[in-house]
C-alpha cells in the first residue's frame, strides 16, 4: 500500500472552511448597498411618473432584510401598509385606467449590472 501526502488537501480544507464566512461578510454590505440603490432609483422613477395621483407612493418603496439563515436576502418594493403602498401593482404594471409605469423594472435594469459587477469583484477577491 502506498502513502498519500494529503497535506495540500488539508491546507485546502482549512482555506475553504473559512471561505464561507469571509464570503458572507463581504457580500452582506454589497447586497444591502445595491438594495438601497435599487430602492432610491425606483423612488426617483416613481416621483417622475406617479405625479399628483400618487404623491405618497414613492415613499412607500422601501428595503427590508429578509431573515434567513443560509442566504443574504433583501426585498425592495412598495410597502402595502403605507399610504398608497397598495397601489404599487397598479403603478408598476398598469390597469384598465392607466398604462404601466415600470418604475421598478426600469430601476432593476439599471442596477442589476452594477450589482453583478460587485459580486464578481467579491468572487475574484476570494480566489
Amino acid at each position: 500500500m502506498s502513502d498519500i501526502d494529503a497535506s495540500d488537501l488539508d491546507r485546502l480544507i482549512t482555506v475553504l472552511e473559512g471561505a464561507e464566512k469571509e464570503a458572507a461578510s463581504k457580500t452582506y454590505p454589497v447586497v444591502e448597498r445595491h438594495a438601497e440603490a435599487l430602492r432610491d432609483l425606483w423612488q426617483k422613477n416613481a416621483r417622475r411618473t406617479a405625479k399628483k395621483h400618487g404623491k405618497r407612493y414613492p415613499r412607500t418603496i422601501t428595503t427590508e432584510q429578509v431573515p434567513v439563515a443560509d442566504a443574504i436576502e433583501w426585498t425592495v418594493g412598495p410597502e402595502s401598509a403605507l399610504p398608497q403602498g397598495g397601489m404599487g401593482r397598479g403603478f408598476e404594471y398598469g390597469s384598465a385606467n392607466q398604462p404601466p409605469h415600470l418604475d421598478g423594472a426600469g430601476a432593476a435594469v439599471i442596477e442589476e449590472p452594477k450589482f453583478m459587477k460587485s459580486l464578481d469583484e467579491i468572487v475574484k477577491d476570494l480566489l
